[in-house]
């Protein structure tokens, strides 16, 4: 097994932030916890981990934030975007590293972690952020581009997808299939791109004159044994279900499609089921799930090119780019009319 900085960090029960630090012969982590670190890594046999030279100035940190780490844990989709953040960041001449920060860590050493590398600039993966968790990074010296949060209250660079649009088109594609009552599978763990698709969701309903029912909102956890508990308890406890629901993502909907079928729902026959973000698993289940595609390369590519100009000072303002996402049509939509 080969080891990464993040599993030696749970191996001692420090900080993968601390980690990163001694690997990398950085300052920041006391003396006794840096040779505890180096004592593990020897341990483990990962010497190869352990990098004399520094960091240069032309470097950029890919940093994902957690905020909880539910969303971040569980299947992450930063791993469909960092083949096109490196292709991109490589084009321009800089290299790239990846890091992780925990909003749980002190200030202080959440800064030391990142300043101490004096980055040219960095990507924050940011999809569990909200605007609260902004202040730490106005703290930073080196400029950054946030991806995967619109982040709409705030003065800074963001990359994202047009979740109105994503839900817009797989609300439009189940109204143009004949559906005309329609659930929505919520997360619990809450998100500013989730709430967004939420709200997409019931703005959809009022433009096409159709009633939102409470009842028809399956609000779920969003490990996946918090989600199949919820599905279930959702089902013992509706009286009718919608004939079609849209999901906050393709991991739930995914979920809530095997749960309907243990319990004997037939999948599409009976209920229809839409996702969003086009991951693998939407093809690896029975039937395969319509989804609606996150632009990963897109907004990989947008994210490089906003920090580059940041960095290199040829723009002077903040940027937002939404990018609009396309459904993909498999077979968990029936046609009623």
């Amino acid at each position: 097994m080969r080891y990464k900085a993040k599993d030696i960090a749970r191996e001692l029960g420090v900080s993968p932030a601390a980690v990163s630090l001694v690997l990398n012969n950085k300052p920041g982590v006391g003396e006794e916890k840096r040779q505890e670190i180096i004592k593990k890594v020897v341990e483990l046999g990962c010497e190869y981990l352990l990098k004399d030279n520094s960091v240069a100035k032309g470097d950029i940190g890919f940093v994902i934030y957690k905020c909880g780490g539910e969303v971040i844990e569980e299947y992450p989709f930063f791993n469909y975007l960092s083949e096109a953040i490196i292709g991109a960041i490589e084009e321009n001449n800089y290299k790239m590293t990846m890091m992780y920060l925990d909003k749980n860590m002190p200030m202080n050493e959440r800064y030391l972690a990142m300043e101490d590398f004096r980055y040219a600039g960095y990507i924050i993966y940011a999809v569990e952020m909200y605007p609260e968790d902004m202040e730490f990074f106005t703290r930073l010296s080196a400029p950054c581009v946030f991806l995967d949060n619109p982040l709409p209250t705030l003065d800074v660079d963001a990359v994202t997808v047009d979740n109105y649009m994503g839900i817009y088109k797989g609300f439009e594609y189940l109204y143009r299939m004949g559906h005309r009552e329609f659930g929505y599978i919520k997360s619990k763990f809450p998100i500013i791109c989730f709430d967004e698709r939420y709200r997409s969701f019931k703005q959809c309903l009022k433009q096409a004159g159709l009633v939102f029912h409470e009842d028809y909102v399956m609000r779920v956890g969003y490990l996946e044994v918090e989600t199949e508990k919820d599905v279930e308890k959702y089902l013992n406890g509706c009286q009718k279900l919608p004939s079609a629901f849209l999901a906050d993502n393709d991991l739930l909907a995914c979920r809530a499609v095997q749960a309907f079928k243990r319990r004997g729902i037939k999948v599409p026959d009976e209920v229809s089921f839409v996702g969003f973000d086009n991951r693998p698993i939407c093809s690896f289940i029975e039937p395969k799930v319509t989804t609606v595609q996150l632009p990963g390369n897109e907004m990989g590519e947008l994210a490089v090119k906003a920090l580059v100009e940041k960095i290199e000072k040829t723009r002077g303002y903040n940027v937002k780019y939404k990018i609009e996402p396309e459904l993909i049509e498999n077979e968990s939509v029936r046609k009623l009319v």
